[in-house]
């Protein structure tokens, strides 16, 4: 069994921790119901919380937040400092949303706020199959629909980086450093059910009219199966990486 590090970057508001725990635990939903070989263990980085060994976990998962990495927060600089760390020694990172926008950050790339607006509901992302790490190429699809609930995006990428994924809206939509290291802005934990209870609270941010195409949109079939069984063999946990 492999063991997965959840370094949860942000804290659920009190009523949407009540219904959907926290950010860690929606990875670990997630990843049990697609039948990941996974043992989870769980770091509050805003309470300073960060693996201290490489081989505390097989692989590491960043979050999502409602943090920018731009922001002056006690937290943020230890972070980036870790994961720079981590992925010099050779660690299996993922970052999603937040995380993915760290990796550009922490690495000499660039994340900021987009001057396209908001990026929420469902949307699909054009896949660079030659682009996937080897040797577990791209999943099975042409392009990646996830959910999306975002104002930041990686702009630049870091030196190494190549994008996996993107669109006109977001280029940057997935990337790769070698292969131990990959980032998406797209949230394939999240169920609709939770977007809806976020985008509900950010509906005056959103605006009127992105919100209800937003909502609109979750009739659409979306791609987190694909995505998780691929990240489950990247990490090591899935069918590929355990045959029976």
């Amino acid at each position: 069994m492999k063991r997965l590090g959840l370094l949860e970057a942000d804290i659920l508001d009190a009523d949407l921790g009540a219904d959907f725990g926290s950010y860690g635990q929606m990875f670990a939903r997630y990843f049990d119901r697609l039948g990941g070989d996974l043992a989870y263990r769980y770091y509050q980085v805003q309470a300073g919380e960060l693996p201290r060994h490489m081989d505390e976990c097989d692989a590491y998962l960043i979050t999502g937040s409602r943090a920018g990495v731009y922001d002056d927060l006690d937290w943020l600089p230890p972070l980036r400092a870790w994961l720079r760390d981590f992925h010099a020694g050779g660690a299996r990172l993922i970052g999603i949303c937040f995380g993915h926008q760290l990796i550009a950050d922490a690495l000499g790339g660039r994340a900021e706020r987009s001057t396209r607006g908001w990026g929420v509901g469902v949307r699909a992302e054009h896949l660079e199959a030659a682009a996937w790490p080897a040797p577990l190429g791209p999943p099975a699809a042409r392009d990646l629909r996830l959910l999306y609930s975002h104002r930041d995006q990686v702009t630049r990428l870091p030196s190494g980086a190549v994008t996996l994924a993107g669109s006109d809206f977001c280029p940057h939509a997935a990337l790769a450093i070698g292969a131990t290291l990959v980032g998406f802005q797209g949230h394939p934990e999240f169920t609709r059910d939770y977007l809806r209870a976020l985008m509900a609270r950010r509906r005056e941010h959103l605006g009127e009219t992105r919100y209800s195409t937003a909502l609109a949109s979750l009739a659409q079939a979306t791609d987190e199966d694909i995505l998780g069984r691929w990240l489950l063999d990247f990490i090591g946990a899935g069918e590929q990486a355990t045959p029976s």
